[in-house]
């Protein structure tokens, strides 16, 4: 008879001095890294006066992970991870600071948008798979919600912040700043992040160390089903996120319509994410299938809801049911041997990043076609064909996380 395990507080995880320094660093990222896009993007858009010129600086994060996140994430399998991450946070300040000079060329700033993108799947592959050995247990799967629910905090209201900080200090001053951000999130974990030694003593080259991850993942049925979980997840919420404003504007309404229903899925999910963590964690497994199909069948109603008001709280709904990757991504570590963690959350990151990237370029192209409504019921009925099928053929519900056969046999 399995006993639940005791919740565990977010105060009690902020307890831990180790893993309040990564929140605490990770927070400081989240400001430097917003007001840095937004600034960068002015930079470039009144150097250039190309619209498509500044948009292209936020589509150089999907790009680098695409190369970066399946062959860098790699190193956080081989070398020790504090360094991975203190390296990389203090090479990714350096490469900002080349932004300060007076009237950067454009080369420049694509350089270093490109150079600082590629450092970003080490240091997150190195975070995510130095946590559980931070925290364990039930106290990984509040401290992972904390993150979680951060990010998604930030997704909410960080750009109008970062507007608002750009305004006040000028483009200039907010990279200063981003580099400012940097500098102290190396220093936190050099103080407070003990150094761990590597997994894995490795003669292996660094390709053939991608080739063994991407094999692992793909020959463990419990990874690829979370694995479809989390995307699905992923591209599902993305594309009424990203079609907020052309659905606000078919509506007749402006701005603060399209932040109304920009936010309602995210907002979905910080609530929802709390909820969770009352749930014993042996039975979270089962709750996979009922929180995607939460997340998909109220998006299929929205060509059928007049305003914004009913939309947003028919997104809000469906945000509720985003957890999914919550509950997916806690699965995939306990489901993961140490020494492919890196590895294996960098195949997820790409993945996630490639997906969500692809849905809204062909949510974009289809919506002038068919209408944003039209194409928000058609990625959720996608979504919930999936959904269908994963769980005919996966059994998550019924096998202990903690303990997958990966993990037993590694």
């Amino acid at each position: 008879m399995s006993t639940s395990s005791p919740r565990v507080t977010y105060v009690e995880v902020l307890r831990v001095r180790e893993f309040r320094a990564m929140f605490v660093s990770q927070g400081l990222s989240l400001i430097g890294d917003q007001m840095a896009r937004l600034a960068i993007a002015l930079l470039v858009y009144e150097r250039s006066g190309s619209a498509f010129a500044a948009s292209a600086t936020y589509g150089c994060s999907f790009l680098t992970w695409l190369v970066g996140g399946p062959i860098l994430s790699a190193l956080a399998d081989r070398h020790r991870r504090r360094q991975i991450m203190i390296v990389s946070d203090v090479a990714r300040g350096l490469l900002v600071a080349l932004l300060l000079v007076a009237h950067p060329p454009l080369w420049l700033v694509f350089s270093v948008l490109v150079a600082v993108g590629l450092l970003a799947p080490p240091f997150e592959s190195a975070r995510s798979a130095i946590l559980p050995d931070i925290v364990s247990g039930e106290a990984y799967a509040t401290a992972n919600t904390l993150i979680n629910t951060t990010i998604q905090a930030a997704q909410v209201g960080g750009f109008f912040l970062g507007g608002l900080l750009v305004a006040a200090v000028s483009p200039r001053g907010a990279l200063a700043i981003d580099v400012a951000t940097f500098a102290v999130s190396a220093l936190m974990l050099k103080v407070a992040v003990r150094d761990r030694p590597a997994t894995a003593v490795t003669k292996t080259t660094l390709l053939s160390d991608v080739s063994a991850g991407f094999s692992f993942v793909a020959h463990e049925p419990v990874l690829r089903a979370l694995l479809t979980y989390g995307v699905l997840a992923a591209v599902v919420a993305i594309v009424p996120e990203g079609l907020a404003v052309a659905v606000a504007s078919d509506d007749g309404n402006g701005a603060v319509a399209a932040g109304v229903l920009t936010a309602a899925l995210p907002l979905g999910y910080v609530l929802a994410s709390v909820a969770i963590l009352r749930v014993p964690a042996e039975r979270r497994p089962g709750l996979l299938r009922p929180l995607a199909l939460l997340l998909c069948v109220p998006l299929l109603l929205t060509p059928f809801v007049p305003g914004t008001t009913l939309t947003a709280l028919l997104w809000f709904t469906s945000g509720l049911g985003t957890s999914v990757q919550l509950v997916a991504s806690v699965a995939y570590v306990a489901a993961t041997p140490a020494a492919f963690r890196g590895r294996a959350f960098g195949i997820a990151s790409t993945l996630l990043m490639l997906g969500q990237g692809t849905a809204l370029l062909l949510a974009g192209a289809l919506a002038e076609v068919a209408g944003s409504r039209a194409v928000v019921a058609g990625t959720a009925a996608l979504g919930l064909l999936v959904v269908l099928l994963v769980g005919r053929t996966s059994r998550l519900g019924q096998m202990d996380l903690q303990e997958s056969p990966s993990a037993r046999r590694i």
